[in-house]
């Protein structure tokens, strides 16, 4: 009797929190005009005919490309309070789909999926996904589209998208490319083109291309582009806190060496080269290339790189993380595996430790100045590296459809 209560009784709970949440996400969001309100304003800009990139405003405004500004536009017809409400809704949407979609990929792929395990794995990322929400922000959708292109949907379609959202995404690619699966290659790269070419139709398309050029790649080829804030995980950005001087928050300061960004720059792209050919080297060499739980566990490898091959990966970006975690968790139980144990409790005691409402601002942001996330997402993509290096012959059930292909 009671059990049913509780059963009748969770999912109106649930319904109370998500709108507590999103009450508070939409009063945020008009009181400070971050994140959502930025995207808001930039599709009214675009559909106004004016630029929605200001010179001078770094990286405080929008830095999008012209085509997520344009896929906006039906919620810059609304009032920003009332298409806050509608941007929290779809990304509450994100969220579950993309659980679902990546819990599918991994039963499909013939990996346990206990609830238990995936619970506590995702844990260390639950904070990442309420800022999300609470910011408005475009990771949740990257996430989705990631998931969509794990499980195969619409051949590489969605993968092409996440790439002009986000571009490191389209790292993604490389294990396709690996296997030959030529068509979710040319699906991403179809995906990709429509989304630059498309807002290129529109008056003053070329040149909005050319700003969005101009306020974020060219800075970040001249190394001005990352910052040494603590909300930047990404290497470079924990690099950059060691050996570039300058506050890693407020006038606190953790560098140990103060090269100048031109230096800093080079040494960057050298340390995102190595990390890429970390990944590359597991791609292509790895046995049992042909096993569902291989490509799996290369698409999981290739959300890590999404974090760490560029620079200025805000912390809400590393949701996206949510498939290595599960991935990761739920071998590393399946067997015994105490080292590779013991290793994600403590990457995802790092990612605890890292968010101030779990240790208080000051905690955190100590911990963050010494790059705790990045720390912790090496260690997650080493475990799972180890994992796709030793993954047994027993692993490849030749009747399990295989991760990236349509069921």
């Amino acid at each position: 009797m009671q059990r049913a209560v509780v059963r009748r009784a969770w999912p109106a709970l649930l319904l109370v929190a998500f709108a507590a949440v999103g009450f508070a996400a939409v009063y945020k969001q008009v009181r400070d005009g971050n994140d959502f309100p930025i995207y808001w304003q930039a599709a009214r800009d675009v559909l106004a005919g004016r630029s929605p990139y200001l010179a001078g405003e770094g990286l405080h405004g929008y830095v999008y490309l012209p085509w997520f500004a344009w896929a906006l536009v039906p919620l810059a017809l609304l009032p920003l309070p009332a298409a806050a409400w509608c941007w929290y809704v779809v990304n509450l949407g994100c969220t579950w789909i993309a659980g679902r979609l990546l819990l599918a990929s991994m039963r499909d792929a013939g990996v346990p999926t206990p609830p238990a395990t995936i619970a506590l794995a995702a844990l260390p990322l639950a904070a990442l996904f309420h800022d999300n929400l609470v910011l408005g922000q475009a990771n949740l959708l990257e996430l989705l589209l990631v998931a969509l292109a794990v499980r195969g949907a619409v051949g590489g379609f969605p993968l092409g998208y996440a790439a002009a959202l986000k571009m490191p995404a389209g790292v993604l690619v490389l294990p396709f490319v690996v296997r030959g699966r030529g068509r979710v290659v040319f699906g991403a790269v179809l995906g990709l083109l429509l989304a630059l070419g498309v807002p290129l139709l529109a008056p003053g398309g070329v040149t909005r291309l050319g700003e969005w050029h101009a306020k974020v790649i060219a800075p970040a080829q001249a190394g001005t582009l990352q910052g040494s804030k603590i909300i930047d995980q990404s290497p470079q950005a924990a690099l950059r806190r060691l050996v570039v001087a300058g506050p890693a928050f407020e006038e606190h300061s953790v560098n140990v060496a103060a090269l100048d960004p031109a230096t800093f720059a080079q040494v960057s792209r050298i340390v995102s080269l190595v990390f890429l050919a970390g990944y590359a080297v597991v791609w292509w060499f790895a046995p049992q290339r042909g096993s569902p739980r291989a490509l799996l566990l290369d698409l999981a490898l290739g959300c890590c790189a999404m974090v760490q091959l560029t620079g200025f990966t805000l912390k809400a970006q590393f949701v996206v993380l949510l498939l290595p975690a599960w991935l990761s968790a739920a071998l590393a139980w399946e067997r015994p595996q105490r080292t590779r144990r013991v290793a994600l409790v403590v990457a995802g005691a790092l990612f605890l430790l890292s968010q101030p409402g779990v240790v208080g601002r000051t905690a955190s942001n100590w911990m963050l100045a010494y790059s705790s996330m990045t720390v912790a997402t090496i260690i997650l993509a080493k475990v799972l590296a180890w994992q796709r290096l030793t993954l047994p012959p027993s692993a490849a059930p030749a009747a399990v459809p295989a991760a990236g292909t349509t069921p």
